[in-house]
C-alpha cells in the first residue's frame, strides 16, 4: 500500500475548519473547504514517523519538526514543552498522543511491537496511563486493520479491551451529549466509533466531524483506520492534501511508505542477481532500438530469460526491454514513462529493474534513478538498491537537483 501517512493527514486537514466551529449536520460537511489546513497533528505524526526511520529519539525528532513548523494549534502544555527543548513528560492524557501513532500501526511487525512503540511514541509527553492507552489503542487498531482482521475484531479485541463501556455503543446515542473534549478518554473510544459505522473513507471522516468535537484530532485518529481497512483514498483527497504540504512533508510520507514495505518483509529493491523469475516477475534491462541483443543485461535478457532478437521497446519474453542507447538520458526518458504507463495497467506483475542505462550504456546510477521517480507510487515496480539510495536522497529538501 503507498501513501499510509496520508491518510493521518487528510483527516487533520479536513477537520481543521471544524474544530473550533463545530458543524452537527453530516450532509452540510464540505471535505473540500479552502480554508483546510495542516495543523500539528501532521506534524508530530510525521516527527514519529521520522523517528522510526531514522533512529531519533521520538523526542528529538519531535523537537525538530514542530521547531520547523510553529503556530499550528500546538496545546499549550506541549506548546511549554518545546520552549524548554524537551525534558521530563508532563502526565499528559491529552488525545496529542493517539493523533501522532499512525506510523506505528503502518509499520509494526506485530502486535506486541505495535504496543512497545505506540508507547514510546507517547511516553516523552503523555506519560499519564490514558494517553499512553490512546495511543496503543489506536495504534492497534491500524496493525490489526492492515494485517486483514475485520471490524468485529477491532472492536472485540481494542475497542472492548480498552474502552469497554463504549464496546456496544452506538453513534446516534452519543451524539446529542458529545461535546469538544481533548482527552483520549474521551476522544479515541468516539473516533474508532465513527470508523466502526462508517461505510467508506470519506463517510468515516463526516461521521468523525459531525460528532462536534476535536474535528481535526478525530479526524487523524479514525481515517489512517478506514484506509487501512477500505485501502482507498479518493483521489480529489489526495490532491487536496498534496497542494497543501510543503515538499518535505511529502518526500517523507513517500520515504516512510517504503519503508514501511522494508520493515514488514515487503521489500520493493531488486535482486542484486537476478537468476529465476518467479510467474509474476518480469526482468526489466536497458535495450537498444534495434533489439541487438549482444551483451550485457540485454544479452542476460536473451539467454535467461526469452528477450526476442529485433524487439528493443516493451515486452518480450519475460522481460521489457526500455532502450538506452539512442543518445542523452532526455531520449530515456519516454520509454521510461511508457514503462511505467504499461506497470500501472499490470498491477497482477511485479517488474525488477536492473540497473538499466549504466552499463554499456555508459550512464551513471545519478542520471538514471531520477527517471524512475515515479516508483513511489507505482508499487509494482521494485529498484535496484543504489537507485531507491539516490531518490531517497533527493527527496530531502535541498537535495532535489543533485544526487551526486
Amino acid at each position: 500500500m503507498k501513501n499510509l501517512l496520508y491518510s493521518t493527514i487528510i483527516g487533520d486537514i479536513c477537520g481543521s475548519v471544524y474544530e473550533f466551529s463545530p458543524e452537527r449536520n453530516y450532509s452540510k460537511i464540505n471535505l473540500t473547504d479552502s480554508r483546510s489546513d495542516f495543523t500539528d497533528d501532521t506534524v508530530c505524526t510525521l516527527a514519529v514517523a521520522d523517528a522510526l526511520m531514522s533512529g531519533k529519539t521520538m523526542a528529538d525528532a519531535t523537537l525538530e519538526w514542530c521547531r520547523r513548523y510553529p503556530g499550528r494549534g500546538y496545546g499549550g502544555m506541549f506548546l511549554q514543552w518545546l520552549r524548554n527543548g524537551g525534558g521530563a513528560p508532563y502526565n499528559s492524557f491529552g488525545n496529542g498522543s493517539a493523533m501522532r501513532c499512525s506510523a506505528v500501526g503502518f509499520s509494526a511487525r506485530s502486535a506486541d511491537e505495535c504496543i512497545h512503540l505506540a508507547t514510546a511514541s507517547a511516553h516523552f509527553t503523555h506519560n499519564h496511563p490514558e494517553g499512553i492507552k490512546g495511543a496503543v489503542a489506536t495504534a492497534l487498531c491500524i496493525y490489526y486493520l492492515m494485517e486483514g482482521k475485520d471490524k468485529e475484531f477491532v472492536r472485540e479485541n481494542v475497542l472492548r479491551t480498552y474502552y469497554p463501556h463504549y464496546a456496544d455503543a452506538k453513534l446516534d446515542s452519543l451524539r446529542p451529549s458529545y461535546r469538544f473534549n481533548e482527552t483520549c478518554q474521551e476522544t479515541v473510544p468516539q473516533s474508532i466509533l465513527c470508523f466502526l459505522e462508517s461505510n467508506s473513507f470519506e463517510d468515516c471522516l463526516k461521521l468523525c466531524y459531525s460528532m462536534g468535537g476535536d474535528a481535526d484530532t478525530m479526524g487523524a485518529i479514525a481515517a489512517p483506520m478506514a484506509y487501512a481497512f477500505y485501502r482507498h483514498t479518493p483521489d480529489y483527497l489526495m490532491a487536496l492534501a498534496s497542494n497543501r504540504l510543503p515538499a518535505e512533508m511529502t518526500a517523507a510520507c513517500r520515504r516512510f511508505d517504503r519503508f514501511a514495505d522494508e520493515v514488514k518483509g515487503r521489500p520493493r529493491v531488486s535482486r542484486a542477481k537476478i537468476i529465476t523469475l518467479e510467474p509474476d516477475e518480469v526482468f526489466v534491462f536497458g535495450s537498444n532500438l534495434r533489439g541487438m541483443h549482444n551483451g550485457g543485461a540485454a544479452r542476460y535478457a536473451m539467454d535467461r530469460f526469452g528477450a526476442e532478437p529485433g524487439t528493443g521497446v516493451g515486452m518480450t519474453g519475460r522481460c521489457y526491454a526500455i532502450p538506452t542507447m539512442q543518445g542523452g538520458v532526455e531520449t530515456i526518458v519516454p520509454y521510461v514513462n511508457e514503462f511505467f504507463d504499461y506497470a500501472r495497467n499490470h498491477p497482477e506483475l511485479k517488474f525488477l529493474v536492473t540497473r538499466i542505462g549504466c552499463g554499456i550504456a555508459g550512464f551513471k546510477d545519478t542520471e538514471i534513478a531520477p527517471l524512475f521517480k515515479a516508483a513511489y507510487d507505482v508499487t509494482n515496480v521494485l529498484l535496484p538498491t543504489t537507485f531507491w539510495d539516490i531518490l531517497d536522497y533527493m527527496t530531502i529538501p535541498g537535495n532535489e537537483q543533485s544526487a551526486d
